[in-house]
């Protein structure tokens, strides 16, 4: 079973079927997903089974568009919130999911796949090892007060009290460069 995050929120489980997976153990495990309270989609057990092998290459794709200069990280938000009528958009919710998760779902899909378009957006990965993990942190694509432990902050080692939770985005970068290999 592939919970989504956060489960308590989330009503969809992934039932993640192997290869020598019975009928009988593929009933049970939905039937109890079911008694949880959750929808349930089947997938096969392959890399990123079938909402991370979707979800996380449109937030790397993301991430190469906020790199490449094509829009800001509110307007590539915007952009996918209203034109797709997601409920946040890729790079808010790569903040929200934590950008070193996202950096590690990507390298499972690109060694498990073998195809370069999983590779982890090198921005992607600058601001997973600048320490910049999103809302846990307080700082990700965008800044939240008050959430976290910023990189920057003096109290290092103690999480911050959560108020309010506005974010706001990073100001003074922008990102102007071309991806490796195109």
């Amino acid at each position: 079973m592939h919970f989504m995050n956060p489960p308590v929120i989330m009503s969809l489980v992934e039932v993640v079927r192997g290869l020598a997976t019975s009928e009988h153990t593929l009933h049970l495990t939905k039937g109890l997903a079911h008694r949880f309270g959750k929808q349930v989609c089947e997938a096969r057990d392959y890399p990123g089974f079938i909402v991370n092998r979707l979800l996380m290459p449109m937030i790397n794709e993301a991430f190469y568009t906020l790199l490449e200069g094509v829009g800001t990280a509110e307007d590539i938000d915007r952009g996918m919130r209203l034109g797709t009528n997601q409920p946040m958009g890729p790079l808010h919710l790569a903040d929200f999911i934590g950008l070193d998760t996202c950096v590690a779902i990507m390298r499972v899909l690109h060694a498990g796949l073998g195809d370069a378009k999983y590779r982890p957006c090198p921005l992607l990965v600058q601001y997973v090892d600048a320490g910049w993990l999103g809302r846990k942190t307080g700082r990700g694509v965008y800044e939240y007060p008050g959430h976290g432990v910023r990189s920057d902050d003096s109290s290092q080692g103690k999480e911050g009290e959560v108020e309010g939770g506005a974010e706001k985005p990073v100001q003074g970068r922008q990102h102007h460069g071309k991806r490796a290999g195109h």
